[in-house]
């Protein structure tokens, strides 16, 4: 689960396969004749690059990996390693700091809601959330139910085909098997989220408002996957523009 996910606020591109440069080894046979053989050039094949684990640099998101070739499932003690990062990086503390003040003073005003004693209720419930919502839905259900809760960027394809695969990975996943299957840990698990922490929210228990916190949730966790699949490319146009700008 995305920072902040309750807090209130493949058909594949046709690839055209190219002929292979070719080279002419040649060598002379024993009456002195040349004889030429046809050798494929072989092309160097860049590194995929590494998914940062920070969005931005800054926003925990430890569920993120590259796409692979051959597919390796986690261990359990892997997923509660996701879970435990996605809850205790350093960026948190400050991040989950601004979410609590964006809600006290969305809820009426900083002083209207008790101040800086109003303040730690709502950044306490924000780090239940954040706890709460990585464990459940990254760690528990996932070990329980034999899921993944990575999100596997693809980098590669047309645009419309890479978004429609980042926003379908809330309710598509993969078994330990490696199997597509239903993301039950993305749909039961923030189910879960929204009716354990609606304790500790005395005015949001209500079904139209747990409906809207599951919205939130699954819509957040959507967008990290947008942001995930997208922003190497925009980081690098960003790095090329900038060389381009001061080239000129």
């Amino acid at each position: 689960m995305v920072l902040g996910a309750l807090v209130p606020f493949r058909v594949p591109p046709i690839a055209f396969a190219q002929d292979q440069p070719i080279a002419v080894d040649s060598d002379r046979g024993a009456d002195g004749s040349e004889i030429s053989e046809i050798a494929p050039v072989e092309i160097p094949q860049g590194t995929a690059e590494p998914v940062s684990k920070r969005l931005f640099g800054i926003i925990p998101n430890y569920r993120a990996d590259q796409a692979q070739d051959t597919y390796k499932p986690l261990t359990t003690t892997e997923k509660y390693r996701i879970a435990r990062s996605d809850s205790f990086d350093w960026p948190n503390y400050f991040l989950l700091a601004g979410f609590a003040l964006q809600s006290q003073v969305a809820a009426g005003g900083f002083t209207h809601n008790g101040g800086f004693t109003g303040f730690t209720q709502y950044y306490a419930r924000a780090f239940g959330d954040q706890i709460i919502g990585s464990y459940v839905t990254e760690a528990v259900f996932p070990s329980l139910l034999h899921e993944d809760p990575r999100f596997f960027r693809l980098g590669a394809g047309t645009f419309w085909r890479r978004v429609y695969y980042a926003s379908s990975r809330i309710v598509v996943t993969r078994a330990d098997s490696g199997e597509p299957r239903f993301y039950v840990s993305e749909i039961a698990g923030n189910a879960a989220v929204v009716a354990i922490t609606s304790s500790y929210y005395p005015d949001s228990r209500s079904p139209s408002e747990a409906a809207e916190r599951f919205g939130m949730a699954l819509g957040n966790d959507a967008i990290s996957n947008l942001l995930t699949e997208f922003w190497p490319d925009i980081r690098r146009r960003l790095r090329f523009g900038h060389h381009y700008f001061f080239k000129t």
